[in-house]
């Protein structure tokens, strides 16, 4: 190891002794509990609830929130290279005559604007994004103006995906106190089409355990899941489906304060398929 990294691996270890390292941790819990517009994570815990109880008092929980539900608005204008593979895959879907999505935490419709630009949809296409009420109730307010076909549509009912060709998770599935494979178990007509995007999963030598971190977004605090990429997989593979494609996203990543075992550099994507 050359000389000026052996100095930056030793001040690290410096900076973790006491008392160095625990006014470290006091002040790093003081920007987290302040935070107002960066994404932070703190804190490793066994379960949802566990992530979420660690929560301090000074913002709401999740995203059921009027200021939640203000963000992502210039999402609709425009898009992220992460969102490409995706875009591919509708491309594909939507011309083998695929017209039902149910766009699982789509928030205000950020997927369905933001895609228009770049893909021909179908004339009958019913896009049904799910999420909490207060992101769906600002949706239909944006859709009234910026929907006049009707294509877009809000229903927090999971069992509206009972059906429907393509179910699109992006950046979704860490959020969910279940699964999306509990909860496709669940439908006696699952999707045949599944694209899932920006899904943190980490490959550490825990068991296959999902572990869950707590997440500041600016506005409100959220229990986040890092799910095992094995176990998350054979989830899908269990109910029929076969993974056709699989991708990263190398510009999301997850840095959990003094945690860098269980920190994620890259996120991930995959299309699957039913048969």
């Amino acid at each position: 190891m050359p000389l000026l990294e052996r100095t930056h691996a030793a001040l690290d270890r410096l900076a973790d002794l006491p008392p160095l390292g625990a006014l470290r941790r006091q002040r790093a819990e003081a920007a987290f509990a302040k935070n107002t517009d960066a994404n932070l994570f703190r804190g490793v815990y066994s379960s949802f609830d566990a992530a979420q109880a660690s929560a301090p008092p000074t913002r709401p929980l999740g995203y059921d929130n009027a200021d939640a539900a203000g963000m992502y608005l210039e999402r609709i204008k425009r898009i992220y290279p992460s969102d490409y593979p995706v875009i591919f895959w509708l491309q594909k879907l939507f011309a083998q005559s695929q017209s039902s999505v149910f766009d699982l935490g789509g928030h205000i419709g950020i997927g369905y604007y933001g895609y228009q630009r770049y893909l021909d949809y179908p004339p009958g296409l019913r896009w049904t994004v799910s999420d909490v009420p207060a992101v769906m109730a600002r949706g239909a307010d944006i859709a009234r103006e910026r929907d006049p076909a009707g294509q877009l549509s809000f229903n927090g009912d999971f069992r509206v995906a009972e059906g429907v060709d393509v179910l699109l998770a992006l950046g979704v599935l860490q959020y969910l106190p279940d699964t999306l494979a509990q909860r496709l178990a669940t439908l006696e007509r699952p999707p045949r089409h599944i694209i899932l995007n920006l899904t943190p999963l980490h490959v550490l030598d825990n068991g296959g355990q999902d572990y869950f971190t707590l997440q500041s977004i600016g506005t409100a605090f959220c229990p986040y899941r890092i799910a095992a990429y094995a176990p998350f997989l054979e989830g899908f593979t269990r109910l029929g489906y076969q993974i056709v494609d699989r991708w990263q996203n190398p510009d999301k990543h997850c840095h959990i304060a003094f945690e860098p075992e269980h920190s994620v550099d890259v996120y991930h994507g995959f299309y699957l398929l039913r048969g």
